[in-house]
C-alpha cells in the first residue's frame, strides 16, 4: 500500500466516524421507513470509497450529501414504484356501497387473478407477500415473523410484487 492510499484510507475513516450520524439522521428523516436509514447511510460512504479518485477533501461533507440526496430519491422511486396497484385497487373498491354492480364484478375478477398468481408462487415467498399485502406488516416485522434477514424479506417481497404485476398486466393485455 503506498502513502497516498493510506492518506486516503485514513481520511475516509475519519469522515466515516465524525458524519456518520449525519448522514443517517439526514436519510432517517426523509424516508418512509426509517429503520432501512443505516443501511442507506452506509450505501453513501460505499458510493464514496467507489469513486474515491475524484473525492476532494475540502468538499466532502456536500458531496456526501449530494450521494445521500440521489440515494433517498432513489430509494424513494423503488418504493412508489413496487407499491401493488392491486392495492390501491383494494383500497378503492372496499366500500362497495358506493360502487357499481360492473364495479363489483371488475374487483371479484380481480381478485380472483390475484388469488391466482399468488398459489403460483414459492411458499415462502406467499407468505411474506401475504403478511405485507393482507396484515400491511412491515419488512422489518416481517423478517422477525418469519426469523429472516430483512433483506431476504425486500428481496422476496419485491419478486412477489414483480411476478404479480407481471401476472395481472398480461392478464389485462389478453382482455384489451
Amino acid at each position: 500500500m503506498n502513502k497516498q492510499q493510506t492518506t486516503f484510507d485514513d481520511f475516509f475513516s475519519e469522515c466515516y466516524l465524525k458524519y456518520r450520524e449525519y448522514i443517517k439522521n439526514y436519510i432517517a428523516i426523509r424516508i418512509c421507513h426509517p429503520h432501512e436509514a443505516e443501511d442507506l447511510a452506509q450505501d453513501v460512504f460505499v458510493r464514496l470509497w467507489e469513486h474515491r479518485a475524484f473525492v476532494n477533501k475540502d468538499t466532502v461533507w456536500s458531496l456526501l450529501f449530494t450521494i445521500a440526496r440521489n440515494i433517498v430519491t432513489d430509494k424513494i422511486r423503488r418504493y412508489y414504484k413496487q407499491e401493488d396497484f392491486v392495492a390501491y385497487v383494494y383500497n378503492r373498491m372496499e366500500d362497495t356501497s358506493r360502487n357499481t354492480t360492473e364495479d363489483t364484478i371488475h374487483f371479484r375478477e380481480l381478485k380472483k387473478m390475484h388469488d391466482q398468481v399468488m398459489e403460483t408462487l414459492p411458499v415462502k415467498r406467499r407468505q411474506i407477500y401475504e403478511l405485507s399485502f393482507n396484515h400491511e406488516l412491515s419488512c422489518p416485522a416481517i423478517a422477525g415473523k418469519l426469523s429472516l434477514s430483512p433483506r431476504t424479506v425486500e428481496c422476496q417481497l419485491l419478486l412477489a410484487r414483480k411476478t404479480v404485476r407481471t401476472y395481472l398486466k398480461n392478464e389485462f393485455s389478453k382482455v384489451g
